[in-house]
């Protein structure tokens, strides 16, 4: 489906693309299983239940599923858990209930009713007489309800039990039960659900949660598209209906195809590669209701939350659109929308669009300025919208990496003067915590060395634990080579030399290594990582990977979890050949990227491409999204399907009315 949401003022507008997976999610097995649920990434609508206490014993119920889950963690976790142990009790009961409801034992009753579980301790406690889910438990349930897990790649039958009360946190892991008592331990002591599970089902422990930028809560994934607006569009001053207008629904059609011109040829992958299929009048797949454009309004520039009375000597205008970004800050389910603006020499602000479901967006309105006070950002500093959730309290947050502009290391000169370091200046990450309806005061998250604005941040637990860290991409420079042991990327034998890139193409990177004035030139991407903790805060940048056949200017980054395992990862499109390109990944082990290709082609143009992340069939594994330039015939839009271990790229859909030069996805 796709939707629009139109910025009012001089702002952008968002195309919100929402891919609906190409097959069903959810299917009914046959008649000869009993309940008979086939998916493994959306819970089933209902469970059937042998009673064998209570007015229904002796017979079967068909139990609607969340009431059956939340009975069940009521009756085997109690009110009085921490809440993360609760989370992670949620994920079990559930999966428990879930994985027989699949597959059937066989259980039937004298008269012949089939069910798949038991009321008693023979399988999950499940009395609704007599037991009654609290506050508390019905949240753990909610805000772990599209997530499972895996052991080694497989939906398993998880197993739990209280275990000695005595042992301490994971004590008594085995990799197949979660032993509650030390599990306790575990919450009490700052871990997150996340981390817990982790710790009793490992090895092989992979977490699955559909919808990477889900903004329906129904498991699949979508990306947005800034594009330049019109002044005043969606203001309200539109028709009340019709095609276009606020509210109004019009049918989408298929984009008609044209030649592309010869700069931005139709690319084709090597007869090694994962093949591209031929460009596609098909839109991406939508519900059988089919697709539509949905217009919703914006305010104007003067919005909620901006103070009436500006600074002396400022004005709020030009606004100026830094970032965007999703983040579910309302805890609904639904990411949201965040813009961050400059509001011309008053302050910044940060625009929230709260999703609606549907692909239907509210008003933005302002839930953090600084005009008139706040931060007092300079206003040639660089900053920098991430959003995610630091806290681990499964709302989202957003966040401001806020610094100056460096200079990049001079080149010791050939008559024998020498090289000078980079001057690499303080920067600061801002967190604004959201209470679901508006953020907090900034609070300093980080504080460190870094050029912000010849980085690239992104807010991403690679570490496993539930929180967001920050995962930032910046130049590296032949200098930083010689640093010592213990700033330098890990030794990784998978990692290309300067000279060589792992396909044996000529490296992007070489050619000199000085620029005007004598300054270093890039000869490569230094990848760090800043850790969440339990106490708040992130630790030091360190240096993760560093990738030496491709410079910051001419890659595409992006950062989600490609292969489920609870680890988010770094997806990089990079230059390959003369014409060609990669899709790398730098996946993520909770300590360290390692390298891996995840697909490649000759005559893909990565100059040519803009890349966003999503999961966009509702598998939980990371997919990506390329908007590719066909000139005046508009932008192409692949969709790159993640397998755990590869992409396998489908078929492009032409946008005629996308000009790939102005468009910004995210």
């Amino acid at each position: 489906m796709l939707r629009r949401l139109v910025a009012g003022g001089t702002a952008l507008a968002v195309l919100l693309l929402l891919l609906a997976p190409p097959v069903p999610r959810v299917a009914l097995a046959s008649a000869r299983t009993c309940t008979g649920w086939t998916s493994e990434y959306v819970p089933p609508t209902t469970i059937r239940v042998y009673r064998t206490v209570g007015p229904a014993r002796g017979s079967v119920q068909v139990v609607p599923f969340r009431r059956y889950v939340d009975t069940v963690l009521a009756a085997e976790f109690g009110a009085s858990a921490p809440v993360e142990a609760l989370r992670a009790g949620a994920i079990i009961v559930k999966q428990y209930g879930w994985y027989f409801a699949r597959v059937w034992r066989g259980g039937s009753t004298a008269h012949g009713g089939c069910y798949d579980v038991t009321d008693n301790g023979v399988d999950q406690v499940y009395w609704p007489e007599r037991i009654h889910p609290g506050d508390r438990q019905l949240q753990a349930v909610q805000d772990t309800w599209t997530i499972s897990l895996r052991k080694y790649g497989r939906f398993i039958p998880t197993g739990y039990d209280r275990g000695a009360s005595t042992g301490s946190c994971g004590s008594n892991a085995d990799g197949w039960h979660l032993y509650q008592a030390s599990a306790y331990r575990c919450a009490l002591e700052g871990m997150l659900y996340p981390e817990i599970l982790r710790t009793y089902y490992g090895p092989g422990f992979g977490l699955i949660q559909p919808g990477i930028n889900d903004v329906n809560g129904q498991g699949t994934g979508s990306i947005g598209i800034a594009v330049p607006g019109t002044p005043g569009a969606g203001g309200g001053d539109s028709p009340a209906s019709g095609p276009g207008s606020p509210g109004a629904v019009a049918s989408a059609s298929p984009a008609p195809t044209s030649a592309m011109p010869s700069p931005s040829a139709t690319p084709e992958a090597s007869p090694t590669a994962s093949p591209l299929p031929a460009a596609s009048t098909t839109p991406f797949p939508v519900p059988a209701t089919g697709g539509f454009y949905d217009t919703i309004p914006a305010d104007g520039p003067q919005q909620t939350g901006q103070p009436a009375a500006l600074p002396a000597g400022t004005s709020p205008d030009p606004v100026t659109t830094l970032g965007w970004a999703f983040s579910d800050v309302d805890h609904d389910g639904r990411a949201d929308v965040l813009r961050l603006e400059r509001m011309g020499s008053a302050g910044y602000r940060i625009q929230v669009s709260r999703s609606l479901g549907g692909g239907r967006f509210g008003p933005a309105t302002t839930w953090w300025s600084d005009v008139g006070g706040g931060l007092h950002i300079a206003s040639d500093a660089s900053v920098q919208l991430l959003a995610g959730d630091f806290t681990g309290d499964g709302i989202g947050d957003a966040a401001l990496l806020v610094g100056s502009r460096g200079t990049p290391p001079m080149a010791a000169a050939g008559d024998g003067t020498p090289g000078t370091p980079a001057v690499v200046p303080p920067a600061r990450l801002y967190l604004l915590r959201s209470d679901g309806t508006g953020f907090a005061a900034p609070q300093t998250w980080w504080s460190g060395q870094l050029d912000v604005a010849r980085a690239q941040a992104f807010a991403a637990d690679v570490t496993g634990d539930g929180r967001a860290d920050l995962v930032v991409a910046t130049d590296l420079y032949p200098s930083d080579l010689a640093a010592p042991a213990d700033l330098a990327a890990p030794a990784d034998p998978a990692a290309p030399t300067p000279t060589s890139s792992p396909d044996g193409s000529a490296t992007t990177s070489s050619g000199p290594t000085a620029g005007p004035g004598g300054t270093e030139l890039p000869v490569g991407i230094r990848f760090l990582v800043a850790r969440s903790g339990p106490g708040g805060g992130l630790g030091p940048l360190t240096t993760w990977y560093d990738m030496t056949d491709t410079v910051a200017a001419q890659a595409r980054i992006v950062v989600e979890d490609v292969n489920a395992d609870g680890y988010a990862d770094v997806v990089v499109l990079r230059p390959s050949g003369p014409a060609g390109s990669q899709l790398v990944g730098l996946l993520s082990n909770g300590a360290r990227f390692s390298r891996v290709t995840l697909w490649s082609s000759t005559s893909f143009s990565t100059a040519a491409s803009k890349m966003a992340a999503a999961d966009v069939n509702g598998d939980g594994l990371g997919d990506v999204v390329v908007l590719y330039d066909a000139g005046s015939a508009g932008t192409r839009l692949y969709r790159f399907i993640s397998t755990g271990t590869a992409f396998v790229a489908g078929a492009p859909t032409l946008d005629p009315a996308l000009d790939w030069g102005t468009v910004q996805p995210f």
